[in-house]
C-alpha cells in the first residue's frame, strides 16, 4: 500500500479520522501504554518513544500501516488511534485495530463511528476485499463493537495465548465487502 497523505481526513459525523504523524509521539504512548489499554492488546511490553519512531518510520511513512489519529470534529481534541494493518495486496485483506484515550472517549460510541468510517475507507477507497479483528474474549465492549458494525465470529480459539500469567481466549472476526451493515 501507498503511505497515506499527510492532508488526508475521514469526516464523520462527530469524529474525523486524520493521519499519525511524528508530533503526536508523546500523547499516542501515553494513550498506548495507559494499564487499562494495555490490558486489551495482545502484546503488553510498554512502547518506547524509539519503538514508536521505528514504528512510524519503517510501517506508517512507507504505507505498510496505515495509521489514524481520531480527533472530535466539534474542537479538534485527540481521541484515540485506529490503524490498519497486515495489508495482504493479493487476498485483498488486511487487519484493524484501535485504542481510545481514558479522557471521556469511550461509551459515546466513537469507536462505532470511528469503525464504519474504517469500513468504509478500506472498502472503498483501499479496495480491500476482507477487514479482520482479533479480540480477546474478556474486552466485552470490543465485542460489542465489532458484532454491532457487523462483523461475523469466524473462530472462537479457547486458551488462545498466555498473558499475565493465565490463558485467555481469542475472537477472530471477520467483515466482508458489501456485507457489513
Amino acid at each position: 500500500m501507498k503511505p497515506v497523505d499527510s492532508s488526508f481526513r475521514i469526516r464523520g459525523e462527530k469524529i474525523y479520522l486524520r493521519p499519525i504523524t511524528a508530533e503526536d509521539t508523546e500523547r499516542v504512548l501515553a494513550w498506548r501504554n495507559a494499564p487499562d489499554v494495555v490490558r486489551n492488546f495482545i502484546y503488553r511490553e510498554k512502547i518506547s518513544r524509539e519503538e514508536h519512531m521505528d514504528w512510524l518510520e519503517n510501517k506508517v511513512f512507507r504505507g505498510a500501516v496505515h495509521q489514524f489519529v481520531i480527533c472530535a470534529a466539534a474542537d479538534d481534541t485527540p481521541l484515540g488511534s485506529v490503524y490498519i494493518q497486515n495489508f495482504d495486496e493479493v487476498h485483498r485483506r488486511a487487519e484493524w485495530g484501535l485504542f481510545l484515550s481514558s479522557e471521556g472517549a469511550r461509551s459515546r460510541g466513537i469507536g462505532t463511528e470511528t469503525g464504519n468510517l474504517i469500513l468504509d475507507y478500506a472498502f472503498g477507497q483501499l479496495g480491500l476485499h476482507k477487514l479482520t479483528s482479533r479480540v480477546l474474549a474478556y474486552n466485552k465492549p470490543c465485542v460489542r463493537m465489532n458484532e454491532k458494525l457487523g462483523y461475523r465470529q469466524e473462530a472462537y480459539l479457547r486458551d488462545e495465548l498466555f498473558i499475565d500469567g493465565k490463558f485467555e481466549d481469542l475472537i477472530l472476526y471477520g467483515a466482508l465487502e458489501g456485507d457489513v451493515r
